[in-house]
């Protein structure tokens, strides 16, 4: 391995899931899902094999750059990612001066000033990129205080929700089927993988509307989806092997009125993430969302009768998406945290932080005391 020094005590070396040795693997697994059952005690563990897969499939429209960090070369402590949009993304234009950063340290290793170098070399990789905006996804509360201690701005809040199959309200949801079908007859639902290529161009705008309606706080992101983009993404899952399907309300004129999908790995047949579910503003005020939930339930159940679970998000200020979720069987499990910085103000921080530590450090030595 090629280990490039950080700081006196920490190494690190590049991890490209696409082409990393063997070796590197496990230690990549030793720092994730050590993490993961901190935070995440009563779940069960990602599939090693679906991880792999998912990590080593490259997506064309978003680069991610992933280091393990090692305080000696059999023990790693953290792992770091930096991620942003690369010019065949549609929302390129609009977001590339965003990247995006995550850090993991082992709990024994917390406290050492570790993270804040990690976020330094992050940071001196977004000056050579010429990135301003720096933004990371937080789930967790020593990872908030963290983020806090560098000022912060929270830009966006999703909460997550989890429903067990066994516990759904079905009677709720036969209800709204029921009740959408006799009030709009004439609206049908369709269900796909792979876009209709008669409907892909329609069904584009719509999302690109439908999706940048959502609420979103102060968070700097614009989602665009092209014919072309949509075509990489599927075929992107598919090599990853997840199976990614669309569900959608079409009107009488031919109008897609609603949507909504969701995700499936046949190695983790215990659990269905369902993602963004919207209506068009055209057509909100018909019970849409709730014929549209309870369509893709029953589709679930049927061709997924191993699923225990369903896991969704939305912005904690989706009052009316987390009321539907709730009449369902939804609960809350936990928050999701955006923060941003930019990246001038976040660099002053940090150096005066390092700098603090240094002279800290150069004191304790001094007057004989240990660094």
């Amino acid at each position: 391995m090629d280990f490039e020094k950080i700081s006196e005590n920490l190494q690190a070396v590049s991890f490209n899931p696409k082409d990393a040795p063997e070796t590197l693997w496990p230690l990549w697994f030793s720092v994730s899902e050590s993490v993961f059952r901190e935070f995440n005690p009563k779940s069960r563990l990602p599939d090693r094999n679906a991880a792999k897969r998912r990590l080593s499939v490259a997506n064309p429209l978003y680069r991610t750059e992933r280091t393990l960090v090692f305080d000696s070369p059999e023990t790693p402590v953290a792992v770091m990612s930096f991620a942003y949009e690369t010019e065949l993304s549609p929302s390129y234009e609009l977001d590339r001066n965003i990247c995006h950063i995550n850090i993991l340290v082992e709990k024994a290793f917390r406290r050492n000033r570790i993270a804040t170098r990690l976020l330094m070399e992050l940071l001196k990789k977004a000056r050579k990129m010429q990135k301003t905006t720096i933004a990371g996804e937080i789930d967790n509360t020593p990872a908030r205080k963290f983020c806090e201690a560098y000022n912060g701005e929270v830009v966006h809040k999703e909460v997550q929700h989890r429903m067990y199959m066994d516990v759904a309200d079905w009677e709720v949801a036969a209800e709204w089927r029921a009740k959408g079908r006799n009030r709009f007859p004439d609206t049908s639902f369709e269900f796909f993988q792979d876009c209709p290529a008669a409907d892909i161009e329609a069904f584009c705008r719509t999302y690109t509307e439908i999706i940048n309606e959502r609420p979103t706080g102060d968070m700097q992101q614009t989602i665009i989806t092209t014919p072309e983009s949509r075509r990489i993404e599927e075929e992107n899952l598919k090599k990853k092997g997840v199976k990614w399907y669309t569900l959608i309300s079409r009107e009488k004129n031919g109008d897609i009125s609603a949507m909504t999908d969701i995700m499936y790995h046949p190695r983790e047949p215990h659990k269905i993430t369902q993602y963004f579910t919207g209506v068009s503003a055209r057509h909100r005020r018909k019970g849409l969302a709730k014929r549209l939930k309870a369509e893709m339930l029953y589709l679930m159940r049927e061709k997924f009768p191993e699923v225990e679970y369903i896991s969704t998000t939305m912005a904690s200020d989706n009052r009316p998406m987390q009321a539907i979720n709730a009449k369902l069987g939804f609960k809350l499990r936990k928050t999701d945290y955006v923060y941003q910085w930019t990246l001038t103000d976040l660099e002053r921080q940090v150096e005066m932080r390092l700098q603090t530590v240094k002279k800290r450090r150069r004191k304790d030595y001094q007057t004989g005391f240990p660094g």
